[in-house]
């Protein structure tokens, strides 16, 4: 028995260890490829923040999460649906439907979350999905968790989208999920050919606004109310992570399909709803947002300058027309090299590697803030000049 006893142990140390090896191994092929991923704190003028409009340490946003915090609690004590709601959420809610134009709103904890639940929630066996190629990863986390059928269409092209949507057959809800701007290539989607196409196919259009959100748009209410697309597109996402400076999410639309996402977003029906505080900072983020309009104005300057210096340079920024600034390096290594280079010359940017972007386009991301002065934006792009013509 005693025997049979240290053989049994001895099995199970052997199985702990090839799970140890096989997870060394994983780790071990990220970093042969120059991929793996650590944690690390912004050092000088920092061009990888998404507050893009400054506010992350404004006094009135602060303010409004602190006072919500003192009189309705560090938590919302459970789902919206099993006794976190509150005549706050509803409140906050309504006013977001109102100012984004909507007939109703829905509030998730994050942006991440929200994609998560609205795809999965409308992508079950018959339904087809139809994909720019270069969705962010939640958008394809969502139709993951789903049992519905993929079509990747080319990045920003109508042309593809629409063959895509003449080779299925008439059966089935048809849902297109794109961005309004492309997180890391800065440009714009074609949205209004994306909504002739979905009337003109019987679609459902669903618009990530995570990045054009505060910049884009009439007091800065993105890009569907810049092209005035508010009665075409059927649902769109607020995010208040990034040019907001807060954190969490929205989702607007009818209230019928708000009703529906209320039963079948997994995302929002099984998570503890963000805390009233944040909720608070939500909606005082948007109200400061459309009351300093230089804020977005200055963003959409400094960017333009900084785009011009560095293409008439030779530079590569893809498409890119906003504040993101996209400088395409090619090899990870190039890239991984400026970066450092660009660190010890006080500039901290983001090194944009595959699989997050396609193999072979390696890049830079610029993203340009309120806080960021027109001074920092020139040095930034002589640095990288200088960098490029003495490598």
């Amino acid at each position: 028995m005693q025997d049979e006893s240290l053989l049994l142990h001895s099995h199970i140390a052997t199985m702990h260890q090839n799970f140890e090896n096989i997870i060394t191994n994983r780790l071990a092929e990220k970093q042969k490829l120059g991929l793996l991923r650590s944690l690390s704190k912004p050092a000088g003028i920092d061009f990888t923040s998404n507050d893009y409009l400054g506010l992350v340490n404004h006094f009135e946003i602060a303010k409004a999460a602190t006072d919500a915090y003192f009189k309705y609690g560090a938590g919302s004590k459970g789902s919206r649906l099993l006794g976190g709601n509150s005549e706050f959420f509803e409140e906050v809610e309504k006013w977001f439907a109102d100012w984004k134009g909507s007939e109703a709103a829905l509030i998730f904890n994050c942006g991440y979350s929200a994609n998560l639940g609205v795809i999965s929630a409308f992508c079950d066996s018959k339904t087809h999905l139809f994909c720019d190629r270069l969705n962010h990863a939640s958008i394809l986390d969502g139709y993951a968790m789903s049992s519905g059928k993929l079509h990747r269409f080319k990045h920003n092209c109508p042309a593809d989208l629409e063959k895509a949507l003449q080779a299925v057959n008439a059966d089935g809800l048809k849902l297109i999920a794109v961005e309004a701007v492309y997180s890391m290539d800065g440009d714009i989607a074609p949205l209004k050919e994306y909504a002739d196409l979905a009337e003109k196919y019987g679609a459902m259009l669903y618009v990530d606004e995570a990045h054009s959100d505060g910049i884009l748009g009439p007091d800065g209410k993105g890009l569907i109310a810049q092209l005035g697309l508010e009665k075409k597109v059927h649902l769109s996402l607020s995010t208040f992570g990034k040019a907001y400076g807060t954190m969490g999410a929205c989702v607007f639309g009818s209230k019928f399909l708000i009703d529906y996402l209320l039963n079948y977003a997994r995302s929002f029906v099984y998570s503890t709803a963000i805390a009233p505080g944040a909720v608070a900072a939500m909606q005082k983020a948007v109200q400061v947002a459309a009351r300093e309009n230089f804020r977005r104005e200055s963003v959409l300057k400094m960017s333009a300058n900084f785009r011009q210096k560095i293409l008439k340079a030779g530079f590569n920024c893809l498409q890119s027309e906003t504040h993101i600034v996209p400088i395409v390096l090619k090899s990870v290594e190039k890239t991984q090299k400026c970066r450092d280079f660009l660190i010890e010359k006080g500039f901290y940017t983001a090194c944009i590697r595959p699989p997050t972007v396609p193999s072979g386009t390696a890049r830079l991301r610029i993203n340009i803030n309120a806080a960021h002065r027109e001074k920092d934006i020139d040095s930034l792009a002589e640095a990288l000049i200088y960098y490029i013509h003495s490598s």
